[in-house]
């Protein structure tokens, strides 16, 4: 019994001296550090199990195209991802260790966000953690797959809203569009809520932010914009993606809300010969859908709903029982935080809460229209594990403090 008193008296004096900001960031440091070593040491276990995924082939297809001055085959596709690999060899070793790097950085974001929403630098170094050993955080690091670039990019750019260097966070989020367009139309939103809400600035001011975002939207654009002419001979914003992800997610062959397999039953469309052409065709079709089958479409919203927030992985391929354990073991703790967090800093954090709810209600709205697949709630793990981290900081005050011995309360919730 004398033991465990021990260690939590050892334990309480580690926690308070997290407070020192030198401290804090060697133990951040020590965190990073144990991150990429797991990620590097766990790749080629993970590569041997997965093996190569369709995604991975097309994105190193269009770093090809890039590398041979050609214009890019794939119309689905983003650019900012096969850009990455292009610079770090074109795939193999350099691409691993690039999406690895990226990894870590998104731990060291996670941990500053969480720490510049709570003031707590506990909390900061606990959510770190939680990012260093989730298992998803891992796989998507060393699969070749583009959602550790994205959601660091991501990361970034709200860490830059966050401390208010708004020139920084667009570049950044720029850079996430380039890499997944989705999140397009909800970044002047965040600009406007973070300029607003959170730092309470003018009006005037959030504009300046907002005309300071679309400058650099539309410097980082160009090239793209211009590559698109050239392939398609007009405008073309993003990508040719959206037609399809739609109709995928809605027409009548859509029985359990995914879209990987579905029958493209549209008369005609084979025999159209312009690509644009095509994806507006699949809109329409999709849109048709919608209007004509309302009770369909939100029966499909329920079950997209549940493909994304399950626990467990849908795809046959990774439901086994070992990994269905993993997942919902890693997940279930994190979103029944995330929740006691998100009540109890309401309270505590208030505006600063905002940007997070947005983010993962826009996201989550957008898979319950479109796809609905666990693989899309990844980028909004890493703001459930900043909402998880304050109270599982005080769970572990708390603990500490049951012997009697005095912990400093500073970030309690």
């Amino acid at each position: 019994m004398s033991q465990i008193k021990f260690m939590r008296r050892n334990l309480s004096s580690m926690i308070a001296l997290t407070a020192d900001p030198v401290v804090e960031r060697r133990a951040l440091l020590v965190i990073l550090i144990v991150a990429a070593v797991l990620r590097l040491a766990l790749a080629p276990v993970v590569a041997g199990h997965v093996g190569y995924l369709p995604d991975v082939l097309s994105y190193r297809g269009i770093a090809a195209d890039m590398l041979a001055g050609r214009l890019i085959e794939n119309d689905l596709g983003m650019p900012g991802y096969p850009i990455m690999i292009l610079l770090t060899g074109g795939g193999g070793l350099g691409q691993l260790l690039a999406d690895i790097a990226f990894s870590v950085l998104a731990v060291w974001c996670i941990a500053r966000i969480t720490k510049e929403i709570t003031g707590d630098a506990l909390a900061g170094l606990l959510a770190a953690f939680l990012w260093t050993v989730y298992p998803f955080s891992i796989f998507y690091a060393v699969t070749g797959l583009s959602e550790t670039f994205f959601v660091t990019l991501f990361l970034l750019g709200f860490l830059g809203y966050q401390r208010g260097k708004f020139t920084l966070g667009s570049t950044a989020m720029v850079a996430a569009i380039l890499t997944r367009p989705s999140i397009e139309p909800l970044t002047p939103i965040l600009i406007l809520t973070f300029a607003l809400v959170v730092h309470r600035l003018s009006f005037r001011a959030a504009m300046k932010h907002l005309g300071i975002f679309a400058a650099i939207y539309v410097v980082l654009m160009a090239p793209w914009w211009w590559h698109n002419y050239e392939k398609y001979g007009r405008f073309v914003r993003l990508n040719l993606g959206s037609g399809m992800v739609l109709y995928s997610g809605n027409h009548a062959g859509n029985i359990d809300g995914g879209g990987v397999n579905f029958n493209l039953d549209i008369p005609g469309y084979y025999d159209i010969q312009d690509i644009v052409e095509r994806d507006r065709v699949l809109r329409d079709a999709a849109l048709r859908f919608i209007a004509e089958n309302p009770g369909r479409f939100v029966e499909l919203a329920g079950l997209k709903f549940m493909r994304i927030w399950r626990p467990w992985p849908y795809a046959a391929e990774y439901s086994s029982t070992f990994l269905s354990v993993v997942s919902a073991a890693s997940f279930m703790p994190i979103l029944l935080l995330a929740f006691a967090g998100a009540y109890m800093g309401a309270r505590r954090y208030g505006a600063k809460l905002i940007p997070i709810g947005l983010f993962i209600g826009y996201t989550t709205a957008v898979h319950m229209v479109t796809i609905g697949s666990l693989r899309y709630r990844f980028p909004m793990e890493p703001f459930l594990v900043i909402l998880a981290a304050p109270p599982l900081a005080w769970l572990v005050r708390h603990f500490l403090q049951s012997d009697g011995s005095a912990v400093a309360a500073k970030g309690r919730l």
